[in-house]
């Protein structure tokens, strides 16, 4: 617990050190300062990629250290103790094995390197702007892709490192490489479902999920969110961000740590944050993104916005909540056939029995950080 304070410490000031660092970016090779245009929104083109901004997060490469094939234990395992009903987790299934990985065991590592149902995937968590994104770890080649902590920051996010040729950086919340040798090759985002701890135990009873006891931390230390008040809804970024929000058309339309699903397609995105949800609806929202129609199953009390496509066998569909009999907060039906789908996205009766509906790879994150990653976002109202 101590060198963990210590580095919470180095955190706070780190603003003001970088300032002070020739060389924040450590052993990295990065290109030079390339040209921005005033009306670019986003961060997807290395071209114009503000290397500058980039700044280090006061840790050393590895100095908060990933975990790679962690030990995972049934729920109700006295190793997932250190789990209240009330945590917020990142649960993923593939090909029917559901693993949950703890938003408390991110806080203290950001990156899981595992493998679910055969498929290598790459967990990452960002406690400064709340983006929990999951990657293919099976790369064209066959190869395993297994990710590292830079120790490095952009506009407040986490940036990984490629493991395999220990160079290529990647901003979690762009997922592409923006250094050699892996310049401009994008992670493939993968479906996350991200909710309490008590709701996707009801969701997977089945589920594992990432033993307390890791060798590196005590399970005790993963009860304890080390960064105080940071996620208050007014609090500011630990770090400087680009643009400023003042500068941002969108950076002050909600409070700075405000919940948001992000989701996009291309460089077309749209949020949907949850006080607007909340206000509006308790089940779903049918809406187009892109040209994509979607559905966003929200429940409020246990924090769960989860996007599908609603397109089945070429059809659109029109989803309503209806009241649940399967023990969940509430079901689904389709107004084109009336098949009754539960919130997991499977229809459990009617017509369209059997089938399923595709979820949508997106990801949760503070307003703050949606809006500076995609100035030209759509906003759900």
């Amino acid at each position: 617990m101590i060198r963990y304070v210590k580095w919470l410490f180095v955190v706070v000031l780190a603003v003001g050190l970088t300032a002070c660092r020739s060389d924040p970016t450590g052993p990295f090779d990065l290109p030079g300062q390339g040209r921005r245009s005033s009306d670019e929104k986003n961060f997807l083109d290395p071209g114009t990629f503000p290397y500058n901004r980039i700044e280090s997060g006061g840790v050393p490469k590895d100095g908060i250290p990933a975990l790679t094939d962690p030990v995972r234990v049934p729920a109700g395992s006295s190793e997932a103790d250190y789990l209240r009903d009330v945590d917020l987790v990142m649960g993923v299934v593939i090909h029917g094995e559901a693993v949950a990985y703890p938003h408390n065991i991110g806080w203290h590592h950001e990156i899981v390197n595992d493998v679910v149902g055969g498929q290598p995937i790459v967990v990452s968590f960002c406690p400064l702007t709340g983006t929990g994104l999951v990657f293919n770890g099976l790369d064209a080649d066959g190869s395993r892709l297994t990710c590292g902590v830079s120790g490095l920051l952009f506009n407040n996010n986490l940036i990984m490192y490629d493991r395999r040729d220990d160079k290529t950086l990647y901003p979690q919340m762009i997922h592409k490489g923006i250094n050699e040798p892996r310049l401009n090759q994008e992670l493939e985002l993968l479906p996350v479902v991200e909710t309490t701890w008590r709701m996707w135990k009801q969701l997977y009873p089945e589920t594992q999920v990432v033993g307390g006891f890791t060798g590196i931390f005590s399970p005790g230390q993963y009860r304890s969110y080390p960064y105080g008040g940071y996620r208050s809804p007014n609090a500011s970024p630990m770090f400087r961000i680009f643009p400023s929000t003042g500068s941002n058309p969108i950076g002050e339309v909600f409070p700075p740590k405000e919940l948001t699903l992000g989701v996009r397609f291309g460089e077309t995105a749209k949020g949907y944050p949850f006080s607007v949800l909340a206000a509006q609806v308790e089940g779903v929202v049918n809406d187009v993104v892109a040209g994509n129609p979607l559905a966003v199953v929200f429940y409020m009390p246990d924090r769960m916005a989860v996007p599908y496509f609603r397109e089945v066998d070429g059809q659109v569909l029109t989803l309503e909540r209806i009241d649940a009999t399967d023990g969940l907060p509430f079901m689904l039906r389709d107004q084109e056939t009336g098949s009754q789908w539960n919130m997991r996205g499977e229809a459990v009766a009617g017509p369209l029995q059997g089938k399923r509906l595709t979820q949508v790879p997106a990801h949760n994150a503070f307003w703050f950080a949606w809006a500076t990653f995609w100035q030209d976002s759509q906003i759900y109202q």
